[in-house]
This record gives C-alpha cells, structure tokens and sequence, in this order.
C-alpha cells in the first residue's frame, strides 16, 4: 500500500513532462523562424544603353528599393513617382527594371512623356530575362531588400505612404 501512494504522483508528474515536451514540440514548429529570403542578383544595361549595373552592387553598402514597371500601367506611374519623391530621403538605392516593349529609347521617351523619373539605375528588360528571374507576371512589383542582400518586405500595386517610409527605415 505504501508504494502506492508513491506511484500515483510519480504518474501524474510523468504525465505533465510529457504533457509539456509535446506542446514545446507542437509550438516549435508552429512558430518556427523562417528562413530568410534572399534576393535574386539581377544586371541590367542602365539609360546610357552601356553601362551594366547589379543589384549585388548594393551589397554591404545600402538597401535597395527594386521596382518592377511596366510604363503602361497607372499604378506603376504612382509608384515610381511616389518612390522619387520619398527615396531621397533615406540611404537606400532605388532599381527600376522597366518591362516594357520597345528600344531603351523609346522607353525613356515614355517615361518622361509620363512624368517618370528615370533613376541613375534605371534598367531595361528588353529580353524579360529579370522578370523571368523574379516570375514577375505584372507591375508594379516593389521588393525592398536590406544591404546584405535580404528581402525585407514585397509590394504589389500601391505601397501608402506610411508603409514605404516605415521599410525605407528597415532596410537603411
């Protein structure tokens, strides 16, 4: 009888251990960090239809703002104009790849017709290889990514105001 009353507790403790392993394991899993997401090194020819630039140029030194665009979408007009108004502000590089069809040229020409600043690092994706690359199927896209290459937060469409300046932050 005496071992009895020894092994009711001995249970009940055993219980609760097992109890609270599965939960630790069953909530690990469930709130497990994710991994973090790196951005895909892309080179674009810029407005000078010469001159290479990467976005791995960036590394280590500032965070990017990388904008997808196509010179035929509303939004991507507002996005753009809305990124060269803010960007300035902060120590981030701005990327705008343009997906559009036609000449480098024709491009610009649009863009300006628009009101869309074309940025030192404006590149063109005449072949669609960097869209391909980020499987970009319509634009505006706008990842802002940190100076060691790590994708801090992703836009489709409009970004307000708050929420750009808020990842500008992040990624300077």
């Amino acid at each position: 009888m005496k071992n009895a009353k020894f092994a009711r507790p001995a249970l009940i403790v055993a219980a609760v251990a097992v109890v609270f392993i599965l939960a630790y394991l069953i909530l690990s899993a469930v709130w497990k960090e994710e991994e973090p997401q790196y951005a895909i090194d892309i080179t674009g020819v810029t407005a000078d239809g010469k001159t290479l630039y990467s976005l791995s140029d960036n590394y280590g030194e500032q965070g990017t703002v990388l904008v997808f665009f196509n010179h035929n979408t509303g939004k991507a007009i507002e996005v753009l104009q809305q990124i060269s108004k803010i960007a300035p502000e902060y120590d981030a590089d701005v990327i705008a790849v343009a997906t559009g069809e036609g000449t480098i040229s024709e491009q610009i020409a649009i863009m300006e017709e628009n009101d869309i600043t074309v940025f030192p690092h404006t590149l063109f994706d005449l072949e669609g290889e960097m869209a391909d690359a980020y499987n970009i199927s319509g634009t505006p896209i706008t990842y802002f990514i940190d100076k060691n290459g790590r994708i801090i937060d992703a836009y489709v469409a409009s970004i307000s105001e708050k929420s750009m300046r808020k990842t500008l932050e992040a990624i300077g």
